[in-house]
């Protein structure tokens, strides 16, 4: 109890000083819960604001996304596999598989975090002028990049469906993956906006930061190339040694071959201390966000 009255004051992120409300305690007010579903609405509507077709660009950017990167990238990629052994075979679409079955949780965490990054930047006038709590706004933000990427996976689980391609029942389990990685990238981006306020070129460097990141997690590639479990560290050139060691100290790699595991794409079973770090890793960015945040907000508030 004592751990959840103390996790309770650390959400307790109310807007301008001098509102009113209990110490230590968080104030659940009913507006807030209408003024967070105002945000989504509005953010959602933004996105394609002026279009005729409105909302529905949400469902045909990610069925577009994949159907492309389905066809095509399958077609150049399809022979990357054949070393492979233990995985399932969907044929000539088996990389475009692995490609977006890591690829939309990527973008999910790098849509929550780098929008996060911003998200005090942009919305600075309106945190001056209304009393809310402005968590609301992360939860706003990491809200639609689920329901947006969460359509995404919806809809590669569709297309291999209608394909007649037999999808493993666990491969909904992504929706795990994908909501633990989108809590670390919230975790990560509270403490990332409050230095964006302080130093404005935070947000670039985040921008450059995820270009590289990407890189390091085997999404476009299959782990095992990095990974060469057969091999020992003697054996490995310089750059197949720094493969094997970026996929072991990069806690994001978890959640991406998690979820490519999940559509049978790895054959090397999810160890231990995988779990671990799937459980653990976003914990402790969404407590070590929250934390930092509210010690950085009323000094956030001065340079906004």
């Amino acid at each position: 109890m004592t751990f959840m009255r103390r996790f309770a004051t650390l959400l307790d992120l109310h807007g301008p000083p001098g509102a009113e409300r209990e110490r230590g305690n968080v104030v659940f007010d009913p507006s807030h819960r209408e003024f967070f579903w105002l945000l989504v609405r509005r953010d959602l509507k933004v996105r394609y604001a002026g279009s005729t077709l409105g909302g529905l660009w949400n469902l045909i950017h990610p069925l577009m996304m994949i159907a492309i990167y389905m066809i095509v990238f399958s077609s150049i990629m399809k022979n990357k596999f054949g070393q492979a052994e233990g995985i399932i075979d969907y044929g000539d679409l088996t990389y475009g598989v692995h490609l977006c079955a890591g690829l939309i949780p990527w973008l999910l965490f790098s849509d929550v975090l780098t929008r996060s990054v911003a998200v005090l930047i942009e919305n600075g006038n309106f945190l001056k002028k209304v009393s809310f709590p402005p968590i609301v706004l992360f939860t706003t933000l990491f809200f639609n990049a689920l329901l947006v990427h969460g359509v995404g996976f919806l809809c590669l689980l569709a297309i291999l469906k209608g394909l007649g391609y037999p999808v493993p029942v666990g491969a909904l389990g992504g929706f795990g993956f994908m909501l633990l990685l989108g809590v670390a990238g919230l975790g990560l981006g509270l403490i990332l906006s409050g230095l964006n306020v302080f130093f404005r070129d935070t947000a670039q460097i985040i921008t450059i930061a995820m270009q590289l990141l990407f890189w390091f997690n085997p999404i476009v590639y299959p782990r095992h190339v990095v990974a060469q479990p057969d091999q020992s560290a003697d054996e490995l050139s310089a750059l197949e040694w720094l493969g094997r060691n970026i996929l072991l100290f990069n806690p994001l790699e978890r959640f991406i071959t998690g979820t490519q595991r999940l559509f049978g794409l790895v054959a090397a079973p999810a160890t231990g201390l995988d779990w671990a770090i799937v459980v653990l890793f976003p914990t402790l960015c969404l407590a070590a966000g929250l934390l930092l945040f509210r010690r950085m907000l009323p000094d956030i508030r001065d340079c906004l």
